[in-house]
C-alpha cells in the first residue's frame, strides 16, 4: 500500500465517513464489537445498581458509595473510551484490509491483463520471428538461386564497387583466363586494359575488346546496371564473347569479296579466252608462214632477216595471247613433275631477267632455295609464268634506289594453318615459294585489287601488260595452291603454297629434247584437216604438205563424216570449236562409228578443255594449241603414226 493511499485512509477516518459500500461492510464487521461493548456497559450499569442497592440496604457508608459512583463513572468513561478506541482502530484495520484486498484484486486483475497482453505479445513475437525466419530462409534460397544462376550464365558477369572488382562469375574467369581470386580487389581497368573501336572490314562498327592473359584478343558486347551490393552502390557488368561471331562474319565478308573477285576474274577469263582464241587464229599466219618461208629461202637471203622479224613478232604476240588464255580458270593444262628450283634458276639465266636487271641495276637479289625439294605436279609453262611475274613485280616495286629482293623455297608441314582469304585451314606437305621485296608497301585499298586484270600502279608501257598478278592468281589456284600477301612499311612479301602430291621421282621431271625436221616428217600418209576457219585450214595444209603428208581439208564436222564415208584416211586433224554444227568431240565420235581404228589429234585456240580430255579417252592423240608451229604439229602426227614412240 503506498503513501498516497494511507493519507487518503487517514483523511476518511478523521472525517468519520466512508464510501457507502465500505461503510455498510464496516458496520457489519463492527456489529459483534458493538454488541460486546453495549453488553459490557449494561453489565457495568447493572453492577453499579446492584452495588447501590446493596449499599442502601446494608447501610454502607456514603463515602464508599461516593467512591463507588466515581469508580462507576470512571469505569463507564474508560469503557466508552476503550470502545471508541477499539472502533477507531478497527475502522483503520478494516479499511487497510479492505484496500489491501482491493489492491490485491486490482493487482491480480492487472496481472491477468498483463499476462494476457504478454501472451498476445509473445504470440505476436513468435509470429514475427517465424515470419522473419521464413523470410531469411527465402532470402537465402533466393540468393543461392540467383548465385547459381549467375554462376551458370554463359555470359561473363562481374561487379565493380569503388572502381574495384568485387565479384566475377565462372564464365568471366574462363573469358579472361584468370582465376577470380587474383582479380578480386584489383582495379576495373585491369580487366579492360584498353577499349578501342574495331573497324576492320566494317563488320559491326566500333567494337570493344580486351586481351586475355595469354595474349588472345577477345571481342565483346557489354552492358551494365546500377545495383546495391553489400548495401553500397555498385555496377553490375554483363559481358558476352562475340569473338567467334566477329571472326565468322569477317571471314564471310572476306569470302564474299573473294567470291566477287573470282566472279570478276571468271568473267574476264571468258572474255580473255574469246579474244585469245580469235587472236591465235589471226596469229597463225604470222607465226607459221614466216617459218615455212624461211625453209624455202636461201641461207644468205636478204628476205630471211625480214621473215625472222615477222616470225619473232608473231611469237611475242602469241605469248601475249598465251597469257590471256592463262586467265581462263578450270581449263586443262599439260601437267607433269616439275622442280620448282629449276624453274626459278631457269628464269635467272633467261634474257627476260637480264633485261629486267638492266632496267633496275641497283636492286640486290638474294636466293634462299632449299636443296632437294620434292617435285610438284604442275604445268611447267605456268610455273615459269608465276616465277617470272612475281620476281619481275618485286624488282620493279623495289624502285630505282638500292632495294633488296629475297627469293626463297622450302618444304613445310602445315597443321590447321589459317591463310587469310581462304575458308579452310591448310594441312599436309607443301612447297613454300616466297618473294619478298623492300620498297613502297601496298596500301590497304590497293590490296583488295592487286590481282584484278589491268589494275597496276606501273607506268603504262614501261613494263608488263597489267596481267602479271592476275596470271599468278589464276595459275596458283589452278594448281590447287594458295597465296598469302603481307605488306608493311617498306616490306612486301608474296608467299605461295603448292601441295606435294605423293612421292614423284625428280628424274622424271620435264627435260627438253631437241628434234630435227626428219624426226617429225611424214611418209605420204593421208591426213584430213577439219576446221571452220579457211585460213587455219590453209596454214595447216601448207605445213603438213611441207612435212610430206597428203592433205585434204573440209570446213565442218558434217563434211568430215561424209568424206570419210567415201574415202580412206589415215588421220584426222580436228578443231575442237566449230560453229555451227558438230564440234571436234562429236565429229570424232561419229568417225569412230565409221572406222573404229581411225587416228586423230585435237587442235584449238583455247586451252585444253574437258571435251578434249574426253576425246583423248576415246583414242584421240595429242592436243595441239594454236597457233601451230611446224614442230608441234609434226610431232603430234608422228606420235600417232609411231604408236606413241616419239
Amino acid at each position: 500500500m503506498n503513501r498516497i493511499e494511507l493519507q487518503h485512509i487517514d483523511l476518511n477516518i478523521k472525517k468519520k465517513s466512508f464510501p457507502p459500500p465500505v461503510e455498510k461492510e464496516f458496520a457489519l464487521n463492527l456489529l459483534p464489537s458493538k454488541i460486546i461493548f453495549f453488553g459490557a456497559c449494561i453489565i457495568f450499569f447493572l453492577i453499579a445498581i446492584f452495588g447501590g442497592c446493596f449499599a442502601f440496604f446494608t447501610s454502607i457508608e456514603p463515602l464508599f458509595l461516593f467512591y463507588y459512583l466515581i469508580f462507576f463513572i470512571v469505569a463507564t468513561i474508560m469503557g466508552g473510551a476503550a470502545a471508541y478506541t477499539i472502533k477507531y482502530y478497527s475502522r483503520i484495520l478494516f479499511l487497510k484490509s479492505y484496500i489491501l484486498k482491493q489492491t490485491i484484486k486490482e493487482n491480480q486483475k492487472q496481472e491477468k491483463e498483463r499476462n494476457k497482453e504478454l501472451i498476445r505479445i509473445n504470440k505476436s513475437l513468435e509470429l514475427e520471428i517465424r515470419a522473419h525466419t521464413e523470410a531469411e530462409s527465402e532470402l537465402r534460397e533466393s540468393e543461392e538461386k540467383y548465385r547459381n544462376l549467375v554462376a551458370s550464365l554463359p555470359e561473363g558477369v562481374f561487379i565493380v564497387q569503388d572502381e574495384k572488382i568485387v565479384f566475377l562469375n565462372q564464365s568471366m574467369e574462363t573469358l579472361i583466363g584468370c582465376p577470380a581470386i587474383k582479380m578480386l580487389g584489383t582495379d576495373a581497368d585491369a580487366l579492360f586494359s584498353k577499349l578501342v573501336p574495331f573497324n576492320e572490314y566494317e563488320v559491326y562498327g566500333p567494337l570493344d575488346y580486351f586481351a586475355r592473359r595469354d595474349g588472345q584478343k577477345i571481342y565483346i558486347e557489354k552492358s551494365y546496371v546500377e545495383i546495391k551490393y553489400n548495401s553500397k552502390p555498385a555496377q553490375l557488368f554483363s559481358v558476352r564473347d562475340i569473338t567467334d561471331k566477329v571472326n565468322t562474319t569477317r571471314e564471310k565478308k572476306q569470302l564474299e569479296k573473294e567470291l566477287e573477285k573470282a566472279k570478276k576474274m571468271e568473267a574476264f577469263g571468258i572474255l580473255a579466252g574469246g579474244v585469245a582464241h580469235d587472236l591465235n587464229n589471226v596469229l597463225s599466219g604470222l607465226v607459221t608462214t614466216p617459218e615455212t618461208l624461211l625453209m624455202d629461202l636461201p641461207e644468205k637471203s636478204e628476205m630471211a632477216a625480214h621473215m625472222e622479224v615477222i616470225r619473232d613478232s608473231g611469237q611475242k604476240a602469241t605469248a601475249i595471247a598465251e597469257e590471256l588464255l592463262t586467265m581462263v580458270r578450270g581449263t586443262e593444262k599439260s601437267m607433269g613433275p616439275v622442280l620448282l628450283n629449276d624453274a626459278i634458276e631457269d628464269y635467272f639465266i633467261s634474257p627476260e631477267f637480264d633485261n629486267l636487271l638492266s632496267r633496275n641495276p641497283y636492286v640486290k637479289i638474294e636466293r634462299n632455295l632449299e636443296k632437294k625439294l620434292p617435285v610438284i605436279e604442275a604445268s611447267r609453262i605456268h610455273i615459269s609464268k608465276i616465277v617470272m611475274n612475281l620476281i619481275a613485280n618485286a624488282v620493279e616495286a623495289a624502285g630505282e634506289e638500292k632495294g633488296k629482293i629475297v627469293v626463297g623455297t622450302c618444304e613445310v608441314e602445315l597443321l590447321n594453318q589459317k591463310i587469310k582469304g581462304y575458308e579452310k585451314n591448310l594441312n599436309g606437305r607443301f612447297i613454300k615459294f616466297s618473294v619478298m621485296n623492300t620498297g613502297k608497301s601496298i596500301s590497304e585499298k590497293d590490296m583488295d585489287h592487286i590481282f584484278e586484270p589491268f589494275y597496276s600502279k606501273k607506268v603504262l608501257g614501261r613494263s608488263g601488260t597489267g596481267l602479271g598478278l592476275s596470271i599468278v592468281w589464276n595459275a596458283v589456284h589452278d594448281h590447287n595452291g594458295y597465296i598469302q600477301v603481307t605488306s608493311r612499311e617498306n616490306h612486301t612479301c608474296f608467299t605461295l603454297f603448292f601441295p606435294v602430291v605423293g612421292d614423284i621421282d625428280a628424274e622424271t621431271a620435264e627435260s627438253g629434247k631437241v628434234y630435227t625436221l626428219e624426226d617429225y616428217s611424214g611418209n605420204g600418209e593421208d591426213v584430213l584437216i577439219v576446221d571452220d576457219m579457211p585460213n587455219q585450214r590453209k596454214i595447216a595444209m601448207n605445213m603438213l604438205k611441207r612435212l610430206g603428208y597428203h592433205v585434204h581439208t573440209v570446213s565442218s564436222g558434217e563434211e568430215a563424216i561424209e568424206y570419210v564415208r567415201r574415202n580412206q584416211i589415215d588421220l584426222a586433224v580436228l578443231d575442237m570449236v566449230m560453229e555451227p554444227g558438230l564440234n571436234g568431240l562429236e565429229t570424232y565420235e561419229q568417225l569412230l562409228l565409221i572406222d573404229p581404228k581411225i587416228k586423230a589429234i585435237i587442235t584449238s585456240g583455247y586451252q585444253k578443255s574437258t571435251e578434249v580430255e574426253q576425246a583423248q579417252k576415246l583414242g584421240a592423240g595429242w592436243f595441239v594449241k594454236k597457233p601451230y608451229s611446224l614442230e608441234k604439229l609434226g610431232l603430234a602426227l608422228k606420235n600417232e603414226f609411231s604408236d606413241g614412240k616419239i
